[in-house]
């Protein structure tokens, strides 16, 4: 059956792109396609992998969102989870689907998430041949459930970077929408290969918006969830207090399911929470955050927002907030960012991790010759504004108006359940339009960065489209909730996505 399905794969292929034919599931599957093909016998878990492997393979050469197939560990997970199915009735896998709700899913993880026996970079040379010796929670997490990981993706290297043009190795990840514009960064790999069909869900991690602004770029789904309810642990570090790990994905409701398997309380990360469920109210009430939508702004996202502030306001109370503080996002972000970077990439020194240069001059030698200039960059700023005498002036400064920040947020959902604003001032820009100019990529996470900031949870969804050139670009509606509030961002996310 298995060589009869690839021969069958191949010809359709040859035959006019008939790939997504082989199989009874749309171009962007969810999870419940793919089940329904558990629930109907129509295939098995190695099947369905080996067509998600074939339609990658076809498809990832123009949108390069892929550093390494797992093929070997998919497969192994396969066949176990065909033997829990084999002679079994419909009821019997109905059942088994509620207690393994990702059971015989495909799914792609950013090269920065250790997997045992995997080899790993976080897409810089100096990892470069790195075999992962544990696994990070989330991956244990996604396994019990049933998933099944079958590719890395690309990003920027240590996920520093706004575009995921900025792999040690070379690799741009490319647009599904337009191939001469970015995915968006640091987990436009994972993004765009959710929006190009090839998984139905992907791992992302959002540090200051690497999950929500290629979300917005590609049209897809993506959550970043209240700091500290998913593990940390095993994930290689950016930036301690910031990172937070998410689903990106075709619908809302399998980035809600995806989520829950995720959020669990760890024991190996000091950080690990388990977030009140605040509930979700009847009526929710919508806050626009006037800061977000002045100049700037592009003429076409503001459009956008525009349209859908009319439509929430005919079912929703919607109210203008304040967010004063926002005007210090940036320089917050980037003075904390920096610092944490810095400390967290003292151990890739070529003695404890990373490749030798040479006996004499291996910690110096080794950095200089294997991790990039954004890298580079980033620890020569940590390490300038946390030195003696600039430590008060720059950091601590940073840290006090970090909470004030907070504060701004805390009062607002005082008066509203959500705010909605845009996750990027413009849709997708072109590759190397803001590569040499750090400022400028810097920009990009104006709307993204006061999250982490404030330990906040924000999910965005897919609005409309916008013309661009000869593309027609997504533009993304980034909602944000106060901390533990998911659950209502969710409700509010579908609710938009009909209305798109």
């Amino acid at each position: 059956m298995g060589e009869y399905f690839l021969s069958q794969l191949t010809i359709r292929s040859l035959c006019g792109n008939l790939i997504d034919m082989v199989f009874d599931i749309p171009q962007n599957p969810t999870i419940k396609d793919i089940h329904n093909l558990y629930l109907t016998s129509q295939a098995k878990v190695t099947q369905v992998v080996e067509y998600f492997f074939e339609k990658i393979k076809q498809k990832d050469p123009n949108i390069q969102a892929v550093v390494r197939y797992n093929e070997n560990l998919a497969n192994q997970q396969a066949s176990k989870l065909d033997n829990m199915i084999v002679n079994r009735t419909q009821i019997e896998i109905d059942d088994l689907l509620q207690k393994m709700p990702l059971f015989g899913v495909p799914y792609a993880m950013k090269d920065n998430v250790l997997v045992e026996g995997q080899l790993l970079t976080a897409q810089s040379r100096i990892l470069d041949g790195y075999e992962a010796t544990y696994s990070a929670d989330i991956f244990e997490y996604l396994t019990e459930a049933g998933a099944v990981l079958i590719a890395q993706t690309n990003m920027d290297e240590f996920a520093f970077g706004s575009s995921t043009e900025f792999s040690g190795f070379g690799q741009i990840t490319k647009n599904p929408w337009d191939n001469n514009r970015v995915a968006g960064g640091t987990s436009g790999g994972s993004a765009a290969l959710v929006a190009s069909g090839g998984v139905s869900f992907a791992i992302g991690t959002d540090t200051g918006g690497s999950i929500r602004q290629p979300s917005s770029f590609c049209g897809v789904v993506g959550m970043r969830p209240t700091y500290g309810s998913v593990s940390r642990y095993g994930i290689v570090a950016s930036t301690s207090s910031f990172d937070q790990a998410g689903p990106i994905s075709n619908s809302v409701e399998d980035n809600e399911l995806i989520l829950k398997v995720l959020q669990k309380k760890s024991n190996n990360d000091q950080t690990s929470i388990v977030t009140e469920n605040r509930g979700v109210r009847s009526e929710i009430v919508i806050g626009f955050a006037e800061e977000f939508f002045g100049d700037g702004l592009d003429d076409r996202v503001s459009e956008v927002f525009g349209e859908l502030k009319k439509k929430l306001s005919q079912t929703h109370q919607v109210r203008l907030v304040s967010l004063p503080m926002s005007k210090y996002n940036l320089s917050v972000y980037y003075i904390l960012q920096t610092v944490e970077a810095a400390a967290n990439l003292e151990r890739f020194d070529s003695i404890r991790y990373g490749q030798q240069i040479g006996a004499g001059e291996m910690f110096f030698g080794g950095r200089g010759e294997y991790l990039g200039d954004e890298t580079k960059r980033r620890i020569m700023l940590g390490t300038y504004t946390s030195s003696s005498g600039y430590y008060d002036a720059y950091y601590n400064k940073a840290c006090q108006v970090r909470e004030l920040i907070s504060q701004d947020f805390v009062k607002a959902f005082e008066s509203v359940d959500v705010l909605v604003m845009p996750a990027s001032p413009y849709p997708a820009f072109g590759i190397g339009e803001n590569s040499s100019d750090p400022m400028s990529m810097y920009l990009a996470d104006i709307m993204t960065v006061s999250q982490p900031i404030s330990k906040l949870p924000a999910l965005v969804v897919p609005g409309s489209m916008v013309k661009s050139d000869d593309a027609q670009l997504p533009v993304g509606i980034q909602l944000v909730g106060a901390q533990g509030n998911e659950e209502t961002l969710y409700k509010l996310g579908k609710e938009i996505v009909c209305l798109s």
